[in-house]
């Protein structure tokens, strides 16, 4: 494979990935997580709980293969590249890691202990306070990585105009 097919697929990768990542991850932390919170008490979890265990998988696969792409991306496209431009890239580069960090590190095993307490028969206070801690932790995390992706989304559409901005 020549080094521009491998560039093309690492691109075509990274914005179909991306946009996976960024459209589930938006749609979980700014609608489908509040609205489940907020109307907890009228039953709203089992619903954010089947559309998490959807979204979920399929962000951390897009999230992955995202920042994976990237990476060679970086490498191969603008390593050492200190212009505005390559440093708006980076600072881009830095919070989609962040993102993926905070998903994967905070958010999923939240979301996961979440899970498992929720399938259980009976609950007990404990398992109830629990639960509520949780789904704030992942409500939380949610929001952080939100707001790093979309750090990263706008500084990855601007790279390239940075120095004209700059002045």
């Amino acid at each position: 494979m020549t080094t521009v097919t491998l560039l093309l697929l690492a691109r075509v990768l990274h914005i179909l990935g991306g946009v996976i990542w960024a459209g589930s991850m938006f749609a979980l932390s700014f609608a489908i997580i509040p609205i489940g919170t907020r109307h907890a008490d009228e039953g709203a979890g089992r619903w954010t709980a089947l559309a998490t265990r959807k979204l979920g998988p399929a962000s951390g696969i897009a999230a992955l293969i995202t920042v994976l792409s990237g990476m060679y991306l970086f490498a191969t496209l603008h390593d050492g590249d200190t212009s505005t431009g390559g440093i708006v890239l980076a600072t881009g580069a830095a919070a989609a890691v962040l993102s993926f960090l905070v998903g994967v590190l905070i958010g999923r095993p939240a979301g996961m202990k979440m899970a498992k307490l929720q399938g259980a028969a009976s609950k007990s206070a404990g398992d109830l306070a629990e639960l509520a801690s949780l789904g704030r932790r992942a409500a939380v995390s949610s929001r952080v990585s939100g707001i790093l992706l979309g750090l990263a989304v706008l500084s990855m559409a601007m790279f390239r105009y940075a120095p004209a901005l700059a002045g």
